[in-house]
C-alpha cells in the first residue's frame, strides 16, 4: 500500500512538474504536451508494476483496456480542444480586423470629406487646391515624416494615418497596421510588415475613393 501511494504521489508531482514549461515559455501547449506525455510514461509504468504483481490475464487485460481508453479519450479531448481554441482564434482575429476596417475607413474618409466640403464652401475653386484646404485644416497635426497626429493628443494607435499629396488635387490617406492580419498573409506591407491590414482613401475633386489593399 505504501509503494502504491508513493507511486501516485510521484505520478501526480510529476505531471505538474512536466506542466511548469506552460509558465515559463508563457505557452499552455508546451507544458500540456509535456504534462500529457509524463502521464502516458507514468501509467506504463504502473501497467508494469500491474503485471509483476498479477497473474489474472482477464484483471490484467481489463486494467490495460482502463489505460488505454484514459489515453485514447484524452487525446482525442486534446485535439477537440485545440481545433476549438484555434477557430476562435482565428474568430478573434476577423472581428479584431473588421473594427480596424471600420474605424480606418471612417476616419480617412471624414479626414478627406471634411477637406472636400471646404474646398467647394470655403474657398474659391478657381484658385485654391485641394492641398491648400487640407493643409489649412490640419496643418497642427501634419508630421514632417509623413503622419497625422490623432485629434487627441493621447490617444494611441496601432496604425499611424499616413498622408501624402500625389499633386495639389490629390490627396492620399494609408494606414498599415502591425498586429492586425489582413486577407493574404504573403502580403509586403509598406510599413515592412508582412500580411497586414492595409488600406488607403484618395481624395480628388470629384470626391473619395477607398481601398483596402490587405
Amino acid at each position: 500500500m505504501k509503494n502504491q501511494g508513493k507511486l501516485l504521489i510521484g505520478g501526480v508531482v510529476s505531471v505538474l512538474i512536466a506542466f511548469s514549461p506552460a509558465f515559463l515559455f508563457q505557452n499552455l501547449w508546451i507544458g500540456y504536451t509535456a504534462a500529457f506525455m509524463t502521464a502516458v510514461i507514468w501509467l506504463i509504468i504502473v501497467d508494469q508494476r500491474v503485471a509483476s504483481k498479477n497473474e489474472s490475464r482477464a484483471a490484467l487485460f481489463s486494467f490495460r483496456v482502463i489505460i488505454l481508453l484514459l489515453i485514447v479519450t484524452q487525446a482525442l479531448a486534446s485535439i477537440q480542444f485545440y481545433i476549438n481554441s484555434d477557430r476562435q482564434k482565428e474568430t478573434l482575429r476577423t472581428i479584431r480586423t473588421t473594427i480596424i476596417h471600420g474605424i480606418s475607413q471612417t476616419e480617412m474618409e471624414k479626414t478627406l470629406l471634411y477637406t472636400l466640403r471646404h474646398y467647394y464652401q470655403e474657398s474659391e475653386p478657381s484658385n485654391a487646391t485641394l492641398e491648400e484646404s487640407f493643409r489649412t485644416l490640419f496643418t497642427e497635426r501634419l508630421n514632417e515624416d509623413g503622419t497625422i497626429s490623432p485629434e487627441d493628443p493621447d490617444e494611441e494607435r496601432e496604425m499611424p494615418l499616413l498622408y501624402e499629396v500625389a499633386d495639389p488635387d490629390s490627396i492620399v490617406l494609408s494606414v498599415s497596421a502591425v498586429f492586425t492580419p489582413g486577407y493574404d498573409s504573403n502580403f509586403e506591407n509598406s510599413n515592412g510588415n508582412r500580411g497586414m491590414y492595409e488600406a488607403k482613401a484618395t481624395l480628388t475633386k470629384e470626391g473619395v475613393v477607398y481601398e483596402r489593399q490587405n
